[in-house]
């Protein structure tokens, strides 16, 4: 199961998808829940939808919801030098961005380009530790103008990402770009994949939302017209226990299971997130033995957004930590991943006419 699972993942860390540009991601998702769903469509402003029917209309209609865009950075403008500027996408740290390798996603094709610095031998010292800001970064393609920059397909408006691969370190850790939200397309993906021949009661709805990481955009509208009596958003969370964050602040860790959330801290201010399913998914991880952890997140998710469509969908956020979040070496586990898919698996084969979602059970 891990290598199968880490194979799904991999090959989704492949497909380049900023936000605004899911478009490659989009086509994706679709090939792969096709077989392994009843119907499988998109709506105008991107959303994928995969429905698996359940053998009993009555019984509890679910939805699961993972990104499918990625922290990255658009084209702004090209200098006369042939530099090229742009701004970010999302939430990438900007002490991470300068002295790397990304990719230019033109129409004609992906064009490697590399963050430019200024040189050490120049550099006063104070100057050496400052991180400046976007505005001053750019990008060299090794073009000589702006001529030859549109001649190879750089235009304003040009999604950019970084230009890693996955590593495999110890432990049955990963580093990599994007595995926020890679993760939790490749969980939903093989939940999915678990629960095509078991034939359940529940209806499931496999959602992968849009603009995730620049306003949980998507998220606020892809369960407007569905059915739905409650949403799980399957996520990436930060993690700390390395040497610069301090465990009071952030206690999740990698590698100690998935992070069942309480409730996330975001610029839009605290959230708490639904106990009924909380505990829903506590249960089934209890009843099977498998490991997860509770914490708060910081930083919104498509929870947020889910639990505000309509009158409210009961909604929480179960998400694999990681280290080093929107940076081109985010750190997770595979076990935390798998653990995850368990549990969602073990937790939807149980659901049954007459589970109630109230705060209030009557």
């Amino acid at each position: 199961m891990h290598e199968k699972l880490k194979e799904l993942f991999f090959s989704l860390l492949e497909v380049d998808s900023p936000s605004g540009f899911e478009e490659p991601m989009i086509g994706r998702l679709m090939a792969l829940l096709e077989p392994l769903c009843d119907e499988v469509y998109q709506t105008p402003r991107g959303n994928v939808v995969g429905v698996q029917r359940g053998t009993d209309p009555e019984a509890p209609k679910v939805a699961l919801a993972a990104h499918m865009d990625q922290v990255g950075f658009v084209v702004f403008n090209v200098d006369p030098r042939g530099f090229i500027r742009f701004r970010k996408l999302g939430g990438a740290v900007d002490r991470s961005i300068q002295g790397h390798q990304v990719k230019i996603l033109t129409e004609k094709g992906p064009i490697v380009g590399v963050v430019g610095l200024k040189p050490g031998h120049i550099t006063r010292p104070e100057e050496a530790r400052q991180i400046p800001p976007i505005e001053e970064m750019y990008i060299d393609i090794g073009a000589g103008s702006p001529e030859e920059c549109a001649e190879r397909g750089v235009k304003v408006g040009t999604p950019i990402v970084w230009n890693t691969r996955p590593i495999e370190l110890g432990n049955g850790l990963v580093a990599t770009a994007a595995a926020d939200d890679r993760a939790g397309l490749a969980a939903i993906l093989a939940v999915a994949g678990n629960l095509k021949s078991r034939r359940i009661p529940a209806t499931v709805y496999y959602i992968g939302t849009v603009e995730e990481e620049i306003g949980l955009r998507g998220a606020a509208v892809a369960a407007y017209d569905l059915d739905v009596d409650m949403a799980v958003a399957v996520d990436t969370c930060p993690a700390g226990w390395q040497p610069d964050v301090n465990m009071r602040d952030l206690p999740i860790e990698v590698g100690l299971g998935p992070s069942l959330q309480i409730g996330e801290f975001s610029s839009g201010g605290f959230r708490l997130e639904s106990q009924v399913v909380r505990r829903w998914l506590m249960e089934a991880a209890d009843a099977n033995g498998l490991t997860y952890q509770s914490g708060f997140q910081h930083g919104g998710t498509d929870a947020s957004a889910l639990q505000q469509t309509k009158s409210g969908i009961p909604a929480v956020a179960f998400n694999v930590p990681r280290r080093y979040s929107h940076s081109p070496v985010e750190v997770l586990s595979m076990g935390d991943l798998h653990n995850l898919v368990e549990i969602l698996t073990h937790a939807l084969s149980g659901l049954r006419k007459g589970f109630s979602t109230l705060r209030v059970q009557q």
